[in-house]
């Protein structure tokens, strides 16, 4: 048995499996996924979101797949959690031509990278480590500074996701050369939608929350955690233009360990200035297309607290929402300048008032970052002949 690529995952994720089906579609045979862990299909509990999680979707469908099950304890709480067991196995059964690693996160991916060396067998990287999504002390800055600069001497090529993916790699000793983009994307939920379509679910997710036709909605997605920072939007409702805040309702989708500290909020915010809140809970992934449609606005306005690429930001233009992202966030260089995209300071509830009213002014429309990233398309494959 051989195959081009073998690809080592902890476990089967949302925004990637999409690519290794369309990898399979475009070249049969070609790609080979071994995951330590299931626990994403199964389920399992995610402290974050609060409750055990099973995303909704085809995970282990339309490629060819092998689950090591080394497991160790409770899978992704700790480097130890997945181990090696079975990779080298594995790789002398498939004999792949090269080996892509996502991650540096586990024993198991270190196992994958020194048993792919042993076999003489070249090792790719694709994974979204950057120098700025955290805070560090000098200290543990230059700790981690080296211990990069030797895990990347076994690294034969490394695609990275964004700018400061591409910064981080070319900081620690990586020969530019070396480096290939291979941006971030989510599977695009609203292909062969219409906007007829779009906006009758629009209108259905405003109609069944009561919300008004006319209202701005600014919305919250991913995880009610400090890392993320939703309670900023309420916070940003004092700086707000009273004739806009008298039309703005605020929208949280998501759960986890501050949502009875939003309902707080939310409560006085609709006693202080009349301002509505609907919080949706946990929403799978099936379902996140008609939430999307319904806000006009998404914002994420993480903390410097590890939030490295901040994938809901593609997801809100696929649906043609606004974005505002801090500049904590890793997509804040790649996506800052388009249009309808805005980045305000980390923290900054005035500034993100301030970039809420710049957005405001825009009528929906869902295909303003479509279009951008076709026009990106063209002109690559303009200058590519």
């Amino acid at each position: 048995m051989s195959v081009n690529l073998l690809v080592f995952e902890s476990h089967p994720v949302q925004y990637r499996v999409p690519v290794w089906q369309t990898m399979e579609k475009l070249k049969p045979g070609s790609v080979h996924v071994a995951y330590a862990s299931d626990c994403s299909v199964r389920g399992h509990m995610d402290k974050e979101f609060g409750h055990k999680v099973a995303w909704d979707i085809p995970m282990l469908s339309g490629y060819a797949h092998s689950v090591l099950n080394c497991e160790n304890g409770i899978p992704l709480a700790g480097w130890g959690t997945l181990t090696g067991e079975g990779v080298g196995g594995l790789i002398r059964q498939i004999k792949p031509s090269a080996v892509l690693l996502t991650g540096f996160n586990y024993r198991f991916d270190l196992m994958a990278c020194l048993a792919a060396r042993k076999h003489r067998i070249p090792v790719w990287l694709r994974c979204e480590t950057q120098d700025h999504a955290l805070k560090r002390s000098r200290l543990k800055a230059v700790f981690r500074s080296i211990v990069y600069h030797i895990a990347y001497l076994a690294i034969d090529r490394i695609f990275y996701i964004g700018e400061l993916n591409k910064l981080h790699y070319l900081k620690h000793a990586v020969d530019a050369m070396q480096l290939k983009p291979a941006r971030y994307g989510t599977e695009d939920r609203f292909e062969g939608m219409n906007t007829p379509r779009k906006t009758e679910l629009r209108e259905q997710g405003r109609n069944q929350t009561g919300i008004a036709a006319d209202s701005f909605v600014i919305g919250f997605s991913g995880k009610l955690i400090s890392k993320k920072s939703p309670e900023i939007l309420y916070a940003m409702l004092e700086h707000l233009a009273p004739s806009l805040r008298a039309r703005t309702t605020l929208y949280f989708m998501g759960s986890g360990e501050l949502l009875e500290e939003l309902q707080q909020l939310a409560t006085m915010a609709l006693k202080r200035y009349n301002v509505k809140s609907h919080f949706t809970g946990f929403v799978n992934q099936s379902q996140l297309a008609s939430h999307y449609l319904v806000m006009d606005i998404m914002v994420l306005p993480s903390r410097k607290m590890g939030e490295t690429w901040g994938l809901v930001a593609n997801e809100a233009m696929q649906s043609g929402c606004g974005v505002i992202v801090s500049d904590a966030v890793g997509c804040s260089k790649d996506f800052g300048g388009w249009e309808r995209f805005r980045v305000f300071p980390e923290g900054d509830a005035k500034e993100l008032a301030v970039k809420a009213e710049s957005l405001s002014v825009y009528t929906r429309d869902f295909d303003w970052a479509t279009e951008i990233y076709r026009h990106i398309l063209l002109k690559r494959q303009q200058n590519h002949y």
